[in-house]
C-alpha cells in the first residue's frame, strides 16, 4: 500500500512539472517586420508620419523622449522639430532610436505630455534607408512634403504657441470692447 502511495504522489509531481516550467513569453507580439507581407497595412496606422534626424534623448520617467529634426512629412501636423516619447523595454514594446541617425517614424497619439507624439515596436518605425517602408509610404501617403526649418506652425509646440498668441490677442480685443462700452456709459460733465 505504502509503495502504491509512493508511485501516485511521484505520478502526481511529473505531471505537475510541466506546469511548473516557465515558457518564454513575447510581450510585442506586434513588432514590426520592414520585410513583413503586412507593411501597407502597419504604415496605414498612425497619427502621423515624417522622416526625421535624432537630435537628443532624454529620460523622463517611465519613457524616453526623442527631439528630431524633421525633413519631410508624409502625413501629420509637423513641423519643422518633433518630440517623440517611447518606452525603451522591449517588454512594453518599446523602440529606441540613436542620436544622429534618420528614421521614417510612425507616430500614435501621445502617451506623454512632455513629447507631441509617440511611437512603439508595433509601429512601423525605422531607419529611413529601408526603401521598402519608405515605397510603402509613398503609397498610402503619397510623396511626402518637404519642411521649411524657418516655420513654427504646425509643430505641435509651435501649434500651442500660435493658440496663445491667438488667446490673447481676442483677450485684449474684448478688454478694448469693454472699456469703450464702459467708458461711452460714464455721466457726461
Amino acid at each position: 500500500m505504502r509503495w502504491l502511495l509512493s508511485m501516485l504522489i511521484v505520478a502526481g509531481l511529473a505531471g505537475a512539472l510541466p506546469l511548473a516550467t516557465s515558457a518564454p513569453a513575447y510581450a510585442c507580439s506586434c513588432v514590426y517586420a520592414p520585410d513583413g507581407p503586412e507593411i501597407v497595412e502597419q504604415v496605414s496606422q498612425t497619427a502621423s508620419v515624417f522622416t526625421g534626424t535624432v537630435t537628443d534623448k532624454r529620460e523622463r520617467e517611465p519613457m524616453w523622449i526623442y527631439e528630431f529634426d524633421v525633413r519631410e512629412v508624409f502625413s501629420g501636423d509637423v513641423g519643422p522639430t518633433a518630440t517623440v516619447s517611447a518606452y525603451e523595454l522591449s517588454a512594453s514594446c518599446g523602440l529606441s532610436f540613436e542620436v544622429g541617425t534618420e528614421y521614417i517614424v510612425f507616430t500614435s497619439k501621445r502617451e506623454n505630455p512632455a513629447a507631441s507624439w509617440s511611437v512603439n515596436s508595433c509601429s512601423a518605425t525605422t531607419q529611413s534607408t529601408n526603401d521598402r517602408t519608405r515605397a510603402a509610404a509613398v503609397t498610402v501617403y503619397g510623396t511626402p512634403r518637404t519642411i521649411d526649418p524657418q516655420s513654427s506652425v504646425g509643430s505641435g509646440d509651435g501649434e500651442k504657441s500660435l493658440w496663445w498668441v491667438l488667446t490673447v490677442i481676442g483677450g485684449i480685443a474684448a478688454l478694448g470692447i469693454v472699456l469703450f462700452v464702459w467708458r461711452l456709459r460714464l455721466p457726461r460733465r
